[in-house]
């Protein structure tokens, strides 16, 4: 019985929109710089935005990720 507050399976309140429905890429995979072209596996648990390139020290993007998508966007439009 619906009592308004969304907890039924149809309200959907409280639950986050979008392809995959919040889900991430899994534990494994590469975390990736796209300034220096570094690479790493990817740590469970960590996000790759979290970590930083040991050679320059930009923020790293999980391979694939929608950051590393419209990171190589970005550079095919440059080119």
């Amino acid at each position: 019985m619906p009592n308004g507050r969304g907890s039924g399976r149809s309200g959907g309140m409280g639950r986050r929109s979008g392809s995959g429905g919040g889900r991430g890429l899994g534990p494994s995979g590469k975390c990736v710089c796209m300034k220096c072209g570094y690479s790493a596996p990817k740590r469970a648990g960590v996000p790759c935005l979290d970590e930083r390139c040991p050679t320059c020290g930009a923020a790293l993007v999980r391979e694939g990720g929608a950051h590393y998508q419209q990171s190589v966007k970005n550079k095919n439009k440059e080119v």
